[in-house]
């Protein structure tokens, strides 16, 4: 039995209401692009179904998560000298960790994103979330371009982004597929439905929440059935375990962990809008709703802007079939600073395989596969394939444990 080994990580950006909706949508008002009538193809990295875009800005290629959780774009590091300001006023944001802090929005002269370019496209700066990033990707290219018109094919399967202006150019490869219709929120945060055993959902569709399906926070479960009891039952009869886990996420803000009594669900059938899902385990240990990455690791999605709608296209040409009962067995939270024993503390779900092997929440990760991990991001760099590795782990009283776990894409 495959079991799903992750660090939790839910990128996405949320505006505050009111004011900075005004901002944002003043701030993306400015976009230009070099083309009209146009299509392009670019060569793009898929890792856990995230879709990583090479760009060019100031001649230099840089790698922007396609983020549609996120209403502009966000830039990890420090402000740069061609970075220019759009506004004197500052912008209040909040991260999944429910953080906040204010923001200046600032332009990129031009964004390269294979023949077309990008004018005045609006960002964020920050660097607190450069050491979850591990290089993987520099910043974020958020939902305002599908806002102004663009439309595009996140092909996970070939690993190839095609974007467009032309209003009906994906209408043939559109045909028979499962669609799924998007609302905005926030300015330029997509919401859609998502129907499942407990009811219909409306959810943000987020590709930045890397690795999850579909994130239901145990406190907005509880509160759902807070004065119901049929509802409790119903959520009782999905539950195939209950347990007292770290709920864990990485925000642009930093890295939160709480300790929280969640559970592990097993919906049979979900539809998101009309794409059928089968065979879903997900946990309750996030502190957020949405749907995510892991969704692009079984089908392409097509983002029609006319439409405004999400067309899937399965990898398989069927419906999507998960059936993974290991999901959220085992992850990984950093220590803290000043701790020396290790950089990586595992959080093991009770009854697991891992579980079962002897390992427990709290345990430190010392190697996989004879490599010393010596900080996170040796870990999150790891290629992941669906093959068995040796994983040593150390218990806070120097107690070494080995044990062979599956680390999956």
């Amino acid at each position: 039995m495959k079991k799903k080994i992750t660090i939790a990580a839910l990128l996405a950006l949320a505006a505050i209401a009111g004011q900075a909706q005004d901002m944002i949508k003043t701030a993306t008002a400015p976009i230009s692009f070099s083309k009209k009538d146009f299509a392009d193809t670019i060569k793009i990295k898929i890792t856990d179904g995230a879709v990583i875009v090479p760009v060019e800005i100031e001649g230099r290629t840089r790698n922007l998560l396609f983020d549609t959780g996120s209403p502009l774009g966000l830039w990890y590091g420090q402000k740069e000298d061609w970075m220019r300001q759009v506004m004197t006023d500052s912008l209040t944001f909040g991260d999944v960790n429910k953080r906040s802090r204010n923001q200046i929005i600032y332009q990129f002269p031009t964004i390269k994103m294979g023949n077309l370019q990008i004018e005045n496209y609006p960002m964020i700066v920050e660097d607190a979330i450069s050491e979850f990033a591990c290089n993987r990707f520099d910043g974020v290219i958020g939902f305002n371009l599908v806002g102004k018109g663009l439309s595009f094919k996140l092909d996970t399967k070939d690993s190839l982004l095609i974007v467009t202006d032309r209003k009906k150019f994906f209408a043939e490869e559109e045909k028979g597929q499962p669609t799924a219709k998007y609302r905005m929120k926030r300015a330029y945060c997509p919401l859609v439905y998502v129907e499942s055993p407990i009811g219909w959902i409306e959810t943000v569709f987020d590709t930045g929440a890397l690795n999850t399906w579909i994130a239901l926070p145990q406190e907005l479960l509880d509160h759902w059935c807070q004065k119901s009891p049929k509802r409790r039952k119903m959520l009782d009869d999905l539950t195939i375990q209950t347990d007292t886990t770290i709920n864990t996420s990485v925000g642009i803000y930093g890295f939160s962990a709480d300790t929280i009594v969640g559970r592990l669900l097993h919906f049979p059938t979900i539809r998101i809008d009309k794409l059928p899902v089968n065979n879903l385990y997900i946990t309750t240990a996030h502190p957020t709703m949405r749907v995510g990455s892991a969704v692009l690791k079984h089908a392409s999605l097509i983002i029609d802007a006319p439409k405004k709608q999400f067309v899937f296209v399965p990898h398989n040409g069927q419906e999507i079939t998960v059936g993974n009962n290991e999901a959220g067995s085992i992850s990984f939270i950093p220590s803290e600073a000043s701790d020396t024993l290790g950089v990586l503390k595992a959080v093991i779900r009770k009854g697991s395989t891992a579980y079962q092997k002897g390992v427990r929440t709290g345990d430190y990760l010392i190697e996989v596969n004879g490599i010393p991990i010596k900080d996170i991001c040796t870990y999150m760099l790891m290629e992941r394939k669906d093959v068995e590795a040796l994983f040593k782990f150390r218990s806070p009283d120097g107690i070494e444990k080995v044990a062979k776990l599956v680390r999956t894409n």
